[in-house]
């Protein structure tokens, strides 16, 4: 009767163990910091990137999935990643603030992040975490329900991410060093953004690639007028 106890103890141990693998899963993600050549209201300059993309990739997991992020500087600029609302369980030296949970990512070097999204779900979102940075180095963290578990919302009839954003024409760390030295309010922004791209109103954006945001701006529009939830996150 005792090895028969302990057979089936060993069965169900082992079913616990196999059920919690299969439902979670290991993602990967490849983020090089790099400079890339943009044009933004008649005007070109460089700006901090991930994998050339403003603004960045988006993380796509579900609940409980493991994340591992590769970060490889490519930049003269010292940099950090912050998983903005991820938890964090056992896993704080992730989480990514420069100088209190991790050095920073020196130019030429590598850092690897790995954190799990632990009865986690929803729309989340990572930037950088040196300096003004992050006014460029940013985007989405989507992580959906487990396989099986409805949605507490109604399903939608499409989903948008929608990332708002502040654009200046200068350098931003020029602008934060300058903001620093004078001890004054930092220089407004020269634009807003939705995506990375300025409104319809500002000088030379119909020629610059605004036409995905007036796009964009009326879908938000129909969304609203028929009802539908609509997530923002801002930068």
């Amino acid at each position: 009767m005792s090895n028969c106890w302990i057979s089936y103890s060993c069965i169900l141990w082992l079913s616990i163990v196999f059920n919690l693998h299969v439902s979670a899963t290991t993602r990967f993600y490849d983020f090089k910091v790099q400079t890339m050549r943009i044009t933004k209201m008649c005007k070109s300059k460089q700006i901090v990137s991930i994998n050339q993309m403003f603004p960045g990739p988006v993380i796509y997991a579900q609940e409980d999935d493991q994340i591992i992020v590769k970060v490889t500087n490519e930049t003269p600029y010292n940099t950090t990643l912050h998983w903005h609302g991820v938890r964090q369980k056992l896993s704080c030296w992730y989480d990514g603030p420069s100088y209190i949970t991790q050095c920073p990512i020196l130019s030429g070097q590598k850092f690897v992040y790995k954190f799990t999204l632990e009865k986690q779900k929803g729309t989340l979102f990572w930037h950088a975490h040196v300096s003004w940075l992050r006014g460029t180095v940013y985007g989405a963290i989507v992580v959906y329900p487990k396989m099986g578990i409805p949605s507490p919302f109604r399903n939608p009839y499409k989903e948008q991410i929608i990332l708002l954003g502040e654009y200046w024409h200068k350098d931003v760390v020029q602008l934060e060093h300058e903001a620093l030295e004078s001890g004054g309010a930092p220089t407004p922004a020269d634009a807003f953004t939705i995506n990375g791209h300025p409104g319809p109103n500002y000088k030379c954006s119909s020629n610059n690639g605004n036409k995905n945001a007036k796009k964009l701006g009326k879908k938000i529009c129909a969304l609203y007028n028929v009802g539908f939830v609509v997530k923002l996150i801002k930068s």
